[in-house]
């Protein structure tokens, strides 16, 4: 059985309608007008004088060498994570620059969390009502291995190697010495030489202090 088939009707554009001559009249009245002040502009245009820049535009204008130098980043933000270019000359797989590259994302967030830590810690050891913050203090103060290091050594080595391991005290003899140093300690902060320099005192004082034991050895 054949196909069926099935007749089209074609559109076609409508053919346009003739004009007035009114409407021609009017609309080639305007074109008139158009081209006739677009001759007007070219001309008024041709006739102005072209602009001139003048010869010393920056002169008074002053720029010192320090402007002009490059500005320096500071030392944690020259020291960014590194890049696919930073990592280009170096013969490393994609895996082994990708763990490289979080191992040094890991580092400065743990140097952000550290200092954030730190500062925490200062401003809970400012709010003590009798200690204050000697966190600083601390941290200025010399260790016990750099003060040693100038002291001469005793002769006597194998006395101290012989002498006895001292026994623990009593807890009622502890207690005791305890409040004594509390006290000791809130006399040291009233003390003017402390208040006024409170890192030359403690040095001062710990040199003495090894001083008299060297005397007591020998």
């Amino acid at each position: 059985m054949g196909k069926a088939k099935k007749n089209r009707t074609k559109m076609h554009v409508t053919a346009p309608k003739p004009r007035d001559d009114k409407v021609m009249d009017q609309a080639m009245d305007k074109v008139e007008i158009v081209d006739q002040a677009l001759t007007e502009g070219e001309t008024m245009f041709s006739l102005a004088q072209p602009f001139k820049l003048p010869e010393n535009l920056f002169k008074n204008v002053k720029i010192g060498k320090e402007a002009l130098q490059l500005q320096k980043l500071p030392d944690f933000d020259a020291k960014s994570t590194i890049t696919n270019k930073s990592l280009k000359g170096l013969q490393l797989r994609k895996k082994d620059k990708r763990k490289l590259r979080h191992e040094l994302w890991n580092q400065k967030v743990n140097a952000i969390q550290e200092a954030k830590k730190k500062e925490k810690e200062k401003k809970q050891r400012q709010k003590t009502p009798v200690v204050g913050d000697i966190g600083s203090l601390v941290e200025a103060l010399p260790t016990l291995e750099l003060l040693m290091k100038g002291s001469p050594v005793s002769a006597n080595k194998e006395s101290e190697r012989n002498r006895k391991p001292k026994g623990i005290d009593k807890e009622k003899k502890r207690k005791q010495q305890a409040l004594q140093d509390i006290s000791l300690f809130q006399q040291v902060l009233k003390h003017p030489a402390f208040q006024e320099n409170p890192t030359a005192t403690i040095t001062e004082h710990l040199h003495n202090k090894l001083k008299q034991e060297e005397m007591m050895d020998l």
